[in-house]
Order: structure tokens, then C-alpha cells, then sequence
């Protein structure tokens, strides 16, 4: 029986297949077509996205973000809305908007703060972090933290070796710093390389053709199954279980 669906899947305001220059929506905002097929609204780096290959986050920065041992603080009382780095280190102006802090060291372990903005700084201490969530348990001297940018805030192709964490397969071109969806969840077409049949494991290629999947081997992540026999160098149908 045929559907009547005859436009773009239309999800929370910005269909599927549309790009804009223009925020829309929060970054990493979850949506699905009535067809079961899952979403995430994303930035896109310096390079326009192609459709079929798969993308990560943009690469971890272990200097400013989330060196060994965290990031130094000034004491914050319960209830407050900032935090002040006495660690120093170079950053954006909101380059951690709709982030998270960890305490990873010391008083306050283990909680998880949402970001909402911070102040620029360059090769200096006393950035501040504003929060969307109070601090619930109070920091001291001894609390160290580790700061994560919005995953979806300027995302670009898996590389050879992943420098990010994966968050899901372009639909459609998306071009370069601009606004759109990249799917997640439902059946999709992707780049592959091996040979898959339906239900084998599939993750990302590790130390080969960027942006592609490929049978899944111990250490790289799985994001989906095979929904037929894919064939290397083509794009098959892929069954994503990202998040």
C-alpha cells in the first residue's frame, strides 16, 4: 500500500533535507519522522557535510577542555551559577554553550553541571563559566574539573583515527557552518567498506576511508546493524542505533 507522505519529513519547525544559516533550535536537540527515524540538530564545521558518511564531534582538546588531572577552580558555594577557572587556558567567547561540566578531582565528584556560557580568554587564568544548574554540592580548592563543549557544535567527518565521539550519518549535504540534522536512529544509507549481511555489527572504520562504516571489530563503537548485504566502496543500508 502506498503512503500519502508526498513532502520532507517535517520535524520541530526545520524539515530533514534543509540547511540554514541560522540557529533554529539548541544544538543537539532530539527529534523523530513518523516513520521512526531518529535526529539530531547539529552545526557543521569548516567543510560542508556529504550525505551517506558518518560524523563525530569536533576533535577533543585535552589542553583547554579536559587535560589530565582537570582544570583548577576558585571555591563556589552551593547555589551559585559560575565558576571560576584558575587553571590557564585559551578559549571562544561561549565555545562551551550547551556543554557540560565534570567535577572529575576532589569535593562536588561526580556531579555534572549543563553550561551556558563563558567568558573569552586567552593564555590566562580567570575564565568564568556560567551554569544552567546551581552547584549542588559546594567546591573548594581541592575540586578539579573537566569542561565539554555541545557535541553537535561544529561537527566534521570521522577521520581515519576518531578524534571525537560519534554522532551520527549525514541525510543530505549540510554546508559548511550552517545549521541542519544528522540522523541517529532508523534505517539510512552509508559509505562501507568489507562486506556486511543483514544483522552483522557495524562500526566506524578505524585507520581507512574516512566517514565509513564497516563491520565491527573489538575496540571501535557500534552504531548500528546491517538491514542487507552491503558491499565495500558502496553505500548500503544501515540500521543506526545511535542515541
Amino acid at each position: 500500500m502506498a503512503t500519502n507522505l508526498k513532502a520532507f519529513p517535517q520535524i520541530v519547525g526545520q524539515d530533514v533535507f534543509t540547511n540554514s544559516a541560522t540557529q533554529q533550535l539548541p544544538l543537539g536537540v532530539y527529534a523523530e519522522t513518523n516513520d521512526g527515524r531518529g535526529f539530531r540538530y547539529a552545526l557543521v564545521g569548516a567543510t560542508s557535510t556529504v550525505a551517506g558518511k558518518v560524523y563525530q564531534s569536533p576533535a577533543e582538546d585535552t589542553t583547554n577542555l579536559n587535560p589530565s588531572g582537570g582544570l583548577s577552580i576558585s571555591a563556589a558555594a552551593i547555589g551559585a551559577t559560575t565558576v571560576t577557572l584558575t587553571s590557564s587556558i585559551t578559549l571562544a567567547l561561549n565555545a562551551l554553550a550547551g556543554g557540560i561540566m565534570t567535577v572529575n578531582v576532589g569535593t562536588g565528584v561526580g556531579q555534572t553541571y549543563k553550561i551556558s556560557g563563558n567568558t573569552a580568554v586567552s593564555g590566562a587564568a580567570g575564565m568564568v563559566v556560567t551554569l544552567e544548574d546551581p552547584i549542588r554540592v559546594a567546591l573548594d580548592t581541592s575540586s578539579k574539573i573537566n569542561l565539554k563543549a555541545n557535541p553537535y557544535n561544529g561537527i566534521i567527518v570521522t577521520p581515519a583515527t576518531m578524534t571525537g565521539e560519534i554522532v551520527g550519518v549525514a541525510p543530505s549535504v549540510i554546508t559548511n557552518g550552517y545549521y541542519g540534522w544528522i540522523q541517529t536512529r532508523g534505517l539510512t544509507s552509508c559509505l562501507f567498506t568489507g562486506t556486511g549481511t543483514a544483522g552483522t555489527a557495524v562500526g566506524v572504520l578505524q585507520g581507512g576511508t574516512i566517514g565509513s562504516l564497516a563491520p565491527a571489530i573489538a575496540g571501535t563503537p557500534i552504531v548500528g546493524f546491517c538491514a542487507g548485504t552491503v558491499i565495500t566502496g558502496e553505500y548500503g543500508a544501515i540500521m543506526l542505533t545511535l542515541v
